[in-house]
């Protein structure tokens, strides 16, 4: 069994694959060490991938049809056999040591399933790609400004602005675009929620851990450079601009329909600051 399997799904990315890919190659990667860069759809994406880029690494290639972000990383998984699982953004360009502070801090912390690095926009801006789980008002707020305003420190505790970002600790869940998961941890909550097409089942996957006694964890040491804004990004105007955001507002009723009656899992960080409070 491998050591590191990773997963890179893309969608007519051709460009930023080779850019991550080309990272890759340069870190500090375990030996065993195999990388699946699934076609989701796109027009012969795979095949514009410069053969330089995969140099010292060990890369196949997969085309599927164009079935959601969930399916698409389930379907690469499925190819790997390796201890712990990444599933990692087209345009994320990973650090020398990136990979290598994840595994050492899993190896460290063996509670842990589900891990992410700090993401940096090339601005050098640290994106939040760790929350505290959502309510349906929280993703409401954060749409409209006035709302926002009203509801500034709703809006601090579910996005956690007061959060060191280069403080490693738990959170309540990290976004997919780059998520570490042990063998173990999937085994018992994945595969990702297909009925999702692009968002929240980021967010299921780590409520799931929790549920199953597993722990998520935010690690600011690792940093990886995260090429682009968030694709759910965007105010109230911007759902009748953009597809994704009609998407992620579908995908948000989805998952709220899921889990409006249940509680969150009560050893996530959110549940146990309410119950300290």
């Amino acid at each position: 069994m491998n050591d590191l399997g990773i997963v890179i799904l893309q969608h007519n990315n051709p460009k930023d694959i080779e850019a991550n890919l080309r990272a890759l190659a340069k870190a500090d990667l375990p030996e065993k060490t195999e990388i699946v860069v699934v076609n989701n759809g796109g027009e012969s994406a795979n095949e514009k991938v410069s053969k330089d880029a995969t140099k010292g690494l060990d890369v196949r290639f997969f085309d599927i049809p164009n079935k959601g972000f969930p399916q698409g990383n389930n379907f690469g998984i499925a190819k790997l056999s390796a201890h712990v699982i990444a599933m990692v953004n087209p345009d994320i360009e990973v650090e020398k040591n990136t990979f290598r502070i994840i595994l050492d801090y899993l190896n460290k912390h063996p509670k842990v399933g589900i891990i992410a690095p700090r993401l940096v926009y090339p601005t050098g801006k640290t994106q939040d790609n760790y929350r505290m789980f959502p309510r349906p008002m929280d993703l409401i707020v954060k749409r409209i400004p006035f709302l926002r305003r009203r509801f500034l420190n709703r809006m601090r505790t579910y996005l956690m602005w007061d959060k060191d970002p280069s403080r490693n600790e738990q959170v309540d869940w990290v976004t997919g675009a780059f998520q570490v998961v042990t063998k173990k941890c999937w085994d018992a909550v994945g595969p990702n929620n297909e009925k999702y097409f692009l968002f929240m089942s980021d967010v299921e996957i780590c409520r799931r851990a929790w549920d199953q006694n597993f722990e998520v964890h935010f690690v600011g040491e690792a940093k990886a450079r995260h090429n682009d804004t968030r694709l759910s990004e965007g105010g109230i105007k911007d759902i009748f601009r953009k597809k994704t955001m009609r998407i992620h507002i579908v995908d948000a009723l989805r998952y709220f329909g899921s889990h409006f009656f249940r509680a969150q899992p009560k050893a996530c960080p959110s549940s146990q600051l309410k119950q300290k409070a």
